[in-house]
Parts: structure tokens; sequence; C-alpha cells
């Protein structure tokens, strides 16, 4: 187990809340104005956001709306937030929706403060040096967004994805109501699920020894989550249900499960961001039910030891064969393709718009260790 610093300022309020309890947060935090961020029209028709402006209003909070962000956000509409932000001299940003809303609001909060946030995505080499206040209710439990350090946004004008990750983008408080996403489509279910498996067998996946507690506590998780997301897919409006898929999608990417692995396997992530979800422009959660398979089997040929435990302790089966064939039958039962054939995307196309995304010398995660002629085994694998 590796050394580690920890701090999650995110405070979170669980289960059947009104409104009212939102606002007082606010306005605890001292937020006069509040720059409020959201999707598409799905928000409105349930009135969430006419209730949410009641309760400011309730508490004389002012606010701006800057709504239209979509799947997989996008650069230029989040720098619209940023200018809107500062315009108005809004002093907290509350993002309402699922992954794609909280990253773009973080981005709105970083840029903000810091001039040509765009650089700080495309450079790693530069730190934030601070943010607005985030807070975040919570429409679709997918990405994790809403506790994390992570923004992942999208260049629309080169259909690549770029992310900015940093302690200052952690929401001041995840209003987590289940009731807000009792109405989400089955299909939403399943890229949530997807998602939020992904956040966990990327830290499952550490070559870090000595991490005994957190294999299991992910081993524990990882299998929830194979018996909650079957029962939610089939009663998606089933409120226990989802108040344990809502929970398991925040526990999976706020960083208590990966304490002391600080090499991780994140390299599944950023190959589905560099073309399935990025330049085709599907779902995420989809595009990884795709290529987290195709990088197990890969990886499996290298460093077979990890992956046997999974297929051993995690999916209870004999060989890593069969556990990945477990995995992706699981994928299937949420009606999720598993191959680049069943999204009608070309291999060969595919891996032309990879070899643009990564560079010739590129070394991509902490488990697999993969270079770029990996990467594209991997594509191939996928197909």
């Amino acid at each position: 187990m590796q050394n580690f610093s920890y701090e999650n300022q995110s405070k979170i309020i669980f289960g059947r809340n009104d409104e009212s309890v939102l606002a007082t947060e606010i306005k605890n935090l001292g937020a006069k104005t509040v720059l409020i961020h959201y999707g598409q029209n799905s928000i409105i028709k349930s009135g969430l956001l006419a209730r949410v402006k009641t309760a400011l209003e309730n508490e004389k909070i002012k606010y701006v709306e800057h709504g239209g962000v979509q799947a997989n956000p996008l650069r230029n509409h989040a720098l619209q937030g940023v200018e809107l932000a500062k315009k108005n001299k809004a002093d907290l940003v509350l993002a309402i929706g699922g992954g794609s809303v909280i990253d773009s609001a973080k981005l709105i909060c970083a840029g903000a403060v810091n001039e040509n946030i765009w650089e700080y995505y495309t450079d790693k080499s530069k730190q934030i040096k601070g943010a607005l206040p985030l807070g975040v209710v919570l429409t679709i439990p997918a990405a994790g967004s809403e506790c994390s350090t992570g923004s992942v946004v999208r260049d629309e004008r080169t259909g690549q994805k770029y992310v900015l990750s940093h302690g200052y983008l952690r929401s001041r408080f995840a209003f987590i109501n289940p009731e807000y996403c009792l109405t989400l489509p089955k299909e939403q279910i399943a890229y949530g699920a997807s998602d939020i498996l992904a956040h966990l067998l990327e830290r499952y996946f550490s070559p870090e020894e000595n991490v005994t507690i957190t294999d299991k506590l992910l081993t524990g998780a990882i299998q929830a989550m194979f018996e909650i997301a079957p029962k939610i897919y089939a009663n998606p409006k089933e409120y226990d249900y989802m108040a344990e898929f809502c929970l398991l999608g925040t526990l999976a990417h706020n960083g208590m499960l990966a304490l002391g692995r600080v090499v991780q396997a994140w390299e599944s992530h950023p190959i589905e961001m560099s073309f399935i979800s990025g330049h085709y422009d599907h779902a995420h959660g989809q595009g990884l039910a795709i290529i987290f398979p195709a990088w197990l089997k890969h990886v499996s040929k290298s460093k077979p030891v990890k992956v046997l435990q999974f297929a051993k302790e995690v999916m209870q089966e004999s060989t890593i064969e069969k556990g990945i064939a477990k995995l992706e039958k699981f994928y299937k039962s949420l009606g999720l393709a598993v191959t680049l054939k069943e999204l009608n995307i070309k291999t060969t196309d595919a891996k032309k718009v990879v070899k643009t995304v990564f560079p010739k010398d590129v070394v991509l995660g902490g488990y697999g260790q993969l270079t770029l002629d990996d990467i594209l085994n991997v594509v191939a694998l996928a197909e």
C-alpha cells in the first residue's frame, strides 16, 4: 500500500428531501448569485427547475440560467457559461443533471477564476489556482462526478475529449434524491451501470501490493453492481433499487475505494473517449461496455495474475476466459453492445482516429502500461 493524502469536501445530502434543504445549503455557503447549469428539457418538464428556482427565491438568492448541456458536454457551450458567470458575478454554480452537466459546470467554476481555462484542459503541466464553489443536484447516477475531482469536456472542433482534475473541482455539496432519477429511460440506466462498473474495475486492477482491504471493498462493490443493476433495469421506478444505484455511483468515484492504490488501471476510459464517445459521439457507458472486455483480453496475455484473481474472486469463474465472457453477458443483459460491429464502427476507421489522438510514444495507464500498438490491439479485440 502506498502513501496517500485524501480530502473530500463534498457534503452528501441523500434521500427524500425537498428543494428547501438545497436552498439552505446554498445560503449557508454565503452565495448571493447562483448560475444554474442544466441539460435539455427534462428538468423543466418534471417541474424540478421551477421548484429549485422557487426555493432560491424564498431565500432571496439571485440566479441566472445556462441550460442546454448535451451528452459528452461541449467546450464552447461551457465557455459561454464562464462568460455568463463572470458577467453576473455568480459566486456559486449549481449543476442539475448527470455527469455531463456536472463536468461542464466544473469548467465554468474553474473558468470564472482562471483565465484561458481551456489551456488547463489541454496542458497537464498547468494547475488551476481556484474555482467557484460547486453545488450538485444529481438526476442521473453514472459518472460519479458529483463528488469527484475530475471534469471531462469534448472539443467539438476535433471530437477529442480532455480531462481536468483538481481538488478545487469537488462539489461543496451533492443533493442526491433518488426520486429525481425515477424517470430515467432503461438505456440510460444501462449506460450508468457500465460507467459505474468501469470506475470500480479500473481501481480494482491496480498492481499495488498489500491492498487487501480495498481489494475486498471493490470486490463487494462490483458484485453489488451485478446484483443491483438488473433489478433497477427491470424496475426503473422502484425507489429502493434506485437509492442503492445512486449510492454505488457516488462511492465508485469519490476516491475512497482507491486509497493506497496510487497506480490504477485508467486505460479503458481514455481509449473509449478517444473514439467511441469522442469521435463517434456514442454514450460513454456504451463505449466502456465494449472497451473493458477487450482491454481485459489484451492485458491477460502479459499480466494474467490480477485478471485471474478477478475471474475467480469477483466473477466466480474458474478461468480468465469464462470470467470475461460472464462480464460480457452482464453488459448484454442490459441491452448494451459488446463489439464495435454492433455500433457500425469499422475497426480500420477506429484505428485511424486513435492514431490521431495518441502520440506514437504514448504509455497509457498504470496496470497494462499500454503503448500505441497495445491500444490498437485493444481496438482490434473490440471488433
